[in-house]
């Protein structure tokens, strides 16, 4: 029960983040949060959720959100074999990361369906990107609780 409300409370500050700041995902920094803690089919479930927000409430075609959560997901695991994915160097190299996935993915976008690329506004939210997430990582992660912390066993 308290794993819901928490990621149910999660969810919504997330919403309210994205609606203060377009163009930034709030959802991120629980996806790294679940991939360290949770059970698999927790993150899965998870993204599930968030990608369909993200789908229904943003103005590109379907497949961004997907996209945006699929290299995610990528960084986290490749970068995991190489850092410590509870440090905050790791977690600020995946914000620069981020950054630049966001605006090589809405490039993708919008050549894919002929828009124009607004760039002065995409590598502004780039860079908003890359300096909210490791902050709302570390928020995020330091109010998690330690009761849902999901530890391997050693074998």
């Amino acid at each position: 029960m308290l794993a819901a409300l928490w990621w149910f409370l999660f969810t919504v500050c997330g919403i309210w983040g994205q609606v203060l700041v377009p163009g930034v995902d709030f959802f991120a920094p629980g996806m790294a949060i679940s991939l360290r803690w949770q059970k698999p089919i927790v993150t899965v479930v998870l993204t599930l959720i968030w990608v369909a927000i993200q789908e229904g409430a943003g103005g590109l075609a379907f497949g961004y959100g997907i996209l945006w959560y699929f290299t995610l997901f990528g960084l986290v695991t490749l970068g995991r074999w190489l850092l410590d994915p509870g440090s905050f160097q790791f977690q600020a190299l995946l914000g620069l990361a981020l950054g630049l996935a966001h605006f090589l993915l809405l490039y993708l976008m919008a050549v894919l369906e002929q828009r124009a690329f607004p760039f002065t506004r995409v590598l502004y939210e780039c860079l908003l990107q890359m300096l909210i997430y490791p902050l709302s990582w570390y928020l995020a992660d330091n109010l998690f609780p330690e009761r849902l912390k999901h530890h391997e066993e050693p074998a």
